[in-house]
């Protein structure tokens, strides 16, 4: 979550980090959620603000055991992403966080 002057917004984190943007392909940790936060802002994808899907840049990833890809695939074919705390939150314009 991040307050403004007006709301405290909420953002919902997913559980896969190897989700990149479709539009922008920067990585993706969740999504800003209007509905619970009662805003007018559109769903993004956070922290890129991009209204756009996800896709999994790991096609062997799991909840229970993470990546796979080198002993499913032989090789991790994918990046790895940053950890979550260094895109969570990014600086607006006015100088708080989002």
């Amino acid at each position: 979550m991040s307050a403004t002057y007006t709301r405290t917004h909420v953002y919902l984190p997913f559980a896969d980090p190897y989700l990149t943007c479709e539009l922008c392909h920067r990585w993706v940790t969740g999504w800003h959620n209007p509905d619970k936060c009662g805003c007018d802002e559109p769903v993004t994808n956070q922290p890129c603000s991009c209204r756009a899907g996800v896709t999994s840049a790991c096609p062997s990833w799991s909840p229970v055991d993470g990546c796979q890809c080198a002993q499913q695939l032989g090789a991790v074919g994918h990046g790895v992403p940053p950890a979550r705390t260094e895109l969570l939150y990014r600086k607006t314009a006015t100088g708080g966080s989002a």
